[in-house]
């Protein structure tokens, strides 16, 4: 059984009232909030309380704060314009920046998310590949359009320990989760429909948004990750929104963790507006230490409007390319469009797969990666934050292994790739990401590698160039 649903936290029930009274007009644009003791006194609530609801109503781009001044509306009396053009599209100087970041042979990169073959579990997924072939070799003869039943179940399994209440025949099994987010727009979406992204939002999503001729509607994604609930409901107020796209556990651009209370917020939110959500879900088998998988919002989708994508490529590699697709709503529609349009999956990956799953050694495989992850991840963060120059700030996601540079105010992350690769290595800078302002002077840095020689001579090199 589900655990029951975790209540809100105090400031995010008050960042939502405030949001509310912005809505209202209670605070038109340009007019000052109360103080924070004010709003102490007035909503019972402790100083850290208060605080904390401000800075959620700041990433929401709802209020702005003013030096020694406090608080103000930022203009909600009409609603946020839409893009002119999909402002998330990989063309033009967005696209080059990832092509210098990601594809130059003669440049390490400090920030790709594959993992070594160290960390694989190589060895087991041959075991089970081989006594697949043993028992069956007709599995090279044949293919598959949306999984076996035995991985079917194995998956629905794992999203059961997670918290997600899930059936088997939901289950549509596809090449990795980049096929599984194309299969889910497609689905839900025309060209010139608008699509809720957050930002920032992996450049894949970008790239699938703009190639469908989608219209995207930045969402501004807080620290902790998701969605900005209030900045979502009031797009949701002013725009005809026809789904939206999320990674809300230890996403690949900052690692950040949506809190369960406002995962709660978010399935309630979409549910009274009858919007679905694509929630996608790379890492979230890669908790630390002792903490529990977090649940999806998946968890909390009373009415099935959550359409929940992932893979394994994170845990077992990309080379068997399995992802996934939850949904019972929709489930029908999938397999007829991986009918269609999709290239027949591997059954011998498919069976392997199953087999693994089934194992206690892919228990015991999680933990180790989990343990190494996590070693690594606070190895590059203490390396970071000894070299960078002062003012940087190096934040380690809340699980996974990807951490989030902001460099010292006014400093570009774009302006420092060319001399970057000039010495060997590259980063991919916080523009790659979204198309705000304050991403500009902010890049990724992946933990996947142990901090060799190499990679350490990598970050001494991007603190030179960030100290100029």
């Amino acid at each position: 059984m589900p655990a029951r649903p975790a209540r809100p936290a105090r400031y995010r029930l008050l960042a939502d009232t405030l949001a509310h009274a912005l809505r209202e007009g209670r605070y038109p644009a340009g007019a000052q909030l109360p103080s924070v003791r004010q709003l102490c006194d007035e909503h019972r609530a402790s100083l850290a309380t208060v605080t904390h609801a401000l800075h959620e109503l700041e990433d929401a781009g709802l209020i702005e704060a003013r030096p020694r001044r406090g608080h103000f509306a930022r203009g909600l009396s009409r609603p946020p314009p839409m893009a002119s053009g999909p402002v998330l599209e990989l063309e033009g100087r967005r696209k080059l920046l990832i092509d210098i970041a990601t594809t130059r042979p003669d440049c390490l990169s400090l920030s790709h998310l594959a993992l070594p073959a160290s960390l694989l579990p190589l060895a087991a997924l041959q075991r089970h590949v081989v006594q697949a072939m043993a028992d069956d070799r007709a599995l090279l003869a044949i293919g598959s359009v949306f999984g076996s039943q035995a991985l079917r179940v194995q998956l629905a399994r794992r999203m059961s320990r997670a918290g997600c209440t899930v059936d088997a025949e939901d289950i549509v099994v596809t090449h990795g989760e980049g096929e599984a987010l194309d299969l889910c727009l497609r689905l839900l979406t025309r060209p010139g429909d608008a699509v809720a992204v957050p930002e920032p939002a992996s450049p894949r999503t970008g790239e699938l948004v703009a190639s469908l001729g989608l219209k995207p509607l930045a969402i501004p994604a807080p620290q902790d990750g998701g969605f900005s609930v209030p900045a979502l409901a009031f797009a949701l107020q002013h725009h005809d929104i026809r789904c939206c796209i999320a990674e809300p556990t230890f996403d690949s651009v900052r690692g950040s963790c949506m809190p369960d209370g406002a995962r709660e917020q978010l399935a309630a939110l979409l549910r009274q507006h009858r919007v679905p959500l694509i929630e996608c879900d790379m890492m979230g088998e890669l908790h630390r230490g002792q903490q529990p998988r977090p649940r999806p919002v998946k968890a909390w989708d009373s009415d099935d409007r959550v359409l929940y994508c992932t893979s394994l490529a994170c845990v077992v590699g990309p080379g068997l390319g399995v992802g996934w697709i939850v949904s019972r709503r929709h489930r029908k529609q999938l397999r007829a469009a991986r009918a269609v349009q999709g290239e027949l999956l591997s059954p011998l990956s498919d069976a392997a797969l199953a087999r693994f799953l089934a194992d206690r050694g892919f228990e015991t495989h999680l933990r180790r990666l989990r343990q190494h992850l996590a070693a690594q991840t606070e190895a590059w963060a203490t390396a970071a934050r000894r070299l960078l120059p002062r003012g940087a700030q190096v934040r380690p996601g809340a699980g996974g292994y990807v951490l989030w540079v902001e460099l010292p105010p006014g400093t570009d992350a774009e302006a420092l790739l060319p001399g970057l690769r000039e010495q060997g290595y590259s980063v991919v800078p916080g523009a790659a990401f979204g198309a705000g302002q304050a991403l500009r002077h902010g890049l990724r840095l992946s933990a996947a590698h142990p901090l060799d020689a190499n990679r350490l001579r990598g970050l001494e090199c991007l603190a030179e160039a960030a100290r100029g």
